[in-house]
């Protein structure tokens, strides 16, 4: 599922669409009302969506991801979101929004979390309906307000999944078919995803557990477990920003220390089955 069809589904409508603009080119609109171009500033291209459900609707994440750079409650697009996901190589701009935005930079999301509300705020304090400006990026900070503002990729061919529990229980950011050994040295909860969503099923006493495949998602390391024939997931830490699971472990900043460590499998390049 795509992600304006993902929040079709949750109630919003298209009011703004790039691909059915009168010239028959993607995303260039030249919306004019009253003598003003609302898209001006980008030589009349609106590359995003407009969508709308009603005025202050909460409006959820369409993916999982970091809330980062151009998140601001006065930013570009009045209030303004920003959520890149790396797993699946975009940003998304969630814009118009209420000021008192419910999250900030860092924050981690999970697809439909409440990220906004629905709003008409806005960078020169025009008039404008209520409404979710939408626009998507590549994965990847976009340095300059112009180019930051004007970029936009088609989101149409973008799978974030149907967004259910079960949807997001088969999705994660990253992994690696590494294997090794991890002493914990406090209790550690066992769940039965990679995820701090995920159910807890126990609480093991500091052990020595063989893992055979390493996470990160939710903003942490993920380590895969046999318990009692069962696949388990416990958390070995924290992810830092520029920091590797490797270099974590050699600076003991995992909660816990990697006694053995392959690497062979290297890492997953198409996600599987957990």
């Amino acid at each position: 599922m795509n992600p304006i069809d993902y929040l079709k589904n949750r109630g919003f409508r298209v009011t703004s669409d790039p691909t059915k603009y009168p010239g028959g080119i993607w995303g260039k609109r030249n919306y004019t009302v009253g003598g003003y171009n609302y898209d001006t500033y980008c030589s009349g291209y609106h590359r995003a969506y407009d969508m709308a459900k009603q005025h202050l609707a909460p409006v959820p994440s369409v993916c999982d991801g970091e809330v980062v750079a151009g998140t601001h409650a006065y930013g570009n697009f009045g209030g303004t979101v920003v959520v890149a996901s790396e797993a699946l190589g975009i940003q998304v701009i969630y814009g118009h929004l209420a000021r008192n935005l419910p999250v900030g930079i860092g924050r981690r999301v999970r697809q439909g979390d409440t990220v906004g509300y629905q709003s008409n705020t806005n960078y020169d304090n025009v008039r404008m309906a209520s409404h979710l400006h939408i626009q998507f990026q590549k994965y990847g900070y976009i340095p300059g307000e112009r180019a930051f503002v004007c970029t936009g990729i088609s989101p149409l061919g973008i799978d974030v999944g149907g967004g259910g529990p079960l949807a997001r229980k088969t999705s994660y950011e990253a992994a690696w078919l590494w294997r090794g050994k991890f002493r914990t040295t406090a209790r550690v909860k066992k769940r039965d995803f990679p995820s701090l969503k995920g159910e807890v099923e126990g609480v093991a006493a500091p052990a020595v557990f063989s893992f055979d495949k390493l996470y990160y998602n939710d903003g942490h390391w993920w380590l895969r477990v046999t318990d009692g024939g069962r696949s388990r997931f416990i958390a070995a830490g924290r992810k830092e920003k520029g920091v590797t699971f490797k270099d974590a472990a050699s600076r003991g900043r995992l909660w816990g220390a990697v006694t053995e460590l392959d690497t062979k499998g290297g890492r997953e390049q198409t996600q599987k089955a957990l």
